[in-house]
């Protein structure tokens, strides 16, 4: 199957799944969306060995209707990143993120697409990839920063931020008096 229909198939996967999730009296959800993630690994491994099938992927991403906000994906964002990006822009974009981070630590442990969907049924889901992403790096680079509430400041008047790093990856933000 060439990289389009994989990725376009993977993505209504993904829409069904969403769907079962709101749908109480659908069964076997996890499951399912364990061959999305499986299927999403899938194209992270042919993107990384063919870069024709990674330029196909993004521009199947930019031809997209993506309504809203943060709808993009940085230039130096990873295979993960773009490809739960595009897969998940209609059906869960909340925990698009959380689905990239776990794809990469699996890569990290070699679990294989096709290995990912039992892999995870059996030891303890997506949260089991996802936090096991190292957070203790002291060092973090980063162009945005997200605050834990809200700040409010003149456009007019330059102004000083005290910032304190949380462990969710958010900072209070506290004003400084010039």
């Amino acid at each position: 199957m060439n990289i389009t229909a994989l990725a376009i198939q993977t993505k209504k996967e993904a829409g069904l799944v969403v769907d079962r999730h709101t749908n109480p009296s659908q069964k076997a959800v996890s499951v399912a969306l364990y061959g999305v993630l499986a299927s999403c690994m899938n194209l992270c491994e042919r993107c990384d060995h063919e870069p024709a099938e990674r330029e196909e992927l993004e521009r199947l991403f930019k031809e997209q209707p993506r309504p809203g906000k943060r709808r993009y994906v940085e230039k130096n964002s990873d295979i993960y990143v773009l490809v739960c990006r595009f897969v998940f822009t209609e059906t869960d974009r909340t925990n698009a993120m959380r689905y990239a981070s776990a794809l990469r630590e699996a890569s990290k442990l070699q679990v294989a697409s096709g290995e990912l969907r039992d892999y995870l049924k059996d030891n303890g889901g997506i949260n089991a990839l996802y936090f096991k992403r190292p957070l203790d790096a002291r060092s973090v680079k980063t162009k945005c920063l997200r605050l834990a509430s809200q700040i409010e400041f003149s456009r007019d008047e330059p102004f000083t931020l005290k910032l304190t790093w949380r462990d969710d990856n958010t900072f209070d933000a506290v004003p400084i008096s010039t």
